[in-house]
């Protein structure tokens, strides 16, 4: 392959990178797990972990593909697809809750946050009456989300990837014939991924962060947040998701 191809398809991988970075359920998991946060540099944190988790998910079966010719199964990509969705709408349902319980004094907290709240109450309900030991109940949301928590949401996302452009590099990668320079196109795609769930990251930040200081605002983008993330969730547990607008 020449220079000038070669180059050509190293650009290619990172703008596909850069544009499967910006499909619904990464601006929805990245907006959610950033627009929780009070301080800044945590809810940054927090996205990257979740864009390191996916990512690594993106090399490894990309690497697989390039060394040994190997890509998930089509069935796979459905499943992870429902499963992506019901994690989207059940987060969107408990963030629902707590929106018009509290009304006004809503205080914005992540869905992440509110599911890890009440599996930790669920778990700590059924010690109690199936093995008679008391664990105190946590009601005042304080139950933080950690960088593992983050971590695992990307890979889930990253398992339940496999996009036509995603397919498309895969494709290419395991083409070109060199496994060194099949794995770089891989590592770029990856790259792309990382900037544009960065600049998305950024972006929710200096959004929710303006919104902290006025009650009724906050209420109105909480509000329009768990929507949109429900709807997204429905598409993707459907089967609808091609309905969503092309983003780029």
């Amino acid at each position: 392959m020449h220079a000038t191809e070669l180059w050509g398809l190293f650009g290619l991988a990172l703008a596909l990178g850069i544009r499967h970075g910006i499909d619904w359920d990464h601006i929805s998991a990245i907006a959610d797990l950033v627009g929780s946060e009070r301080q800044a540099k945590r809810g940054f944190l927090l996205a990257t972990w979740y864009a390191l988790g996916h990512e690594m998910v993106i090399v490894c079966f990309g690497g697989l593909a390039v060394l040994v010719g190997w890509t998930l199964p089509h069935w796979v990509d459905s499943v992870m697809e429902r499963v992506v969705g019901l994690t989207l709408i059940l987060l969107a349902g408990v963030f629902l809750a707590a929106l018009f319980r509290r009304g006004q004094d809503y205080v914005m907290v992540s869905r992440w946050r509110l599911l890890y709240l009440g599996m930790y109450n669920a778990i700590a309900w059924l010690a109690e009456r199936l093995l008679g030991r008391y664990v105190p109940r946590n009601t005042r949301l304080t139950l933080d989300v950690t960088w593992r928590g983050a971590f695992v949401i990307g890979i889930i996302h990253g398992v339940g990837a496999e996009t036509p452009t995603q397919l498309l590099l895969f494709t290419t990668a395991a083409g070109v014939g060199d496994s060194v320079q099949g794995l770089l196109l891989v590592f770029l795609f990856a790259a792309g991924l990382l900037v544009s769930h960065s600049l998305l990251a950024l972006m929710s930040l200096f959004g929710f962060a303006a919104t902290l200081r006025k009650k009724t605002v906050m209420f109105g983008v909480g509000l329009s947040t768990a929507v949109y993330s429900l709807a997204v969730g429905l598409l993707f547990v459907t089967g609808q998701a091609s309905w969503l607008p092309a983003l780029a």
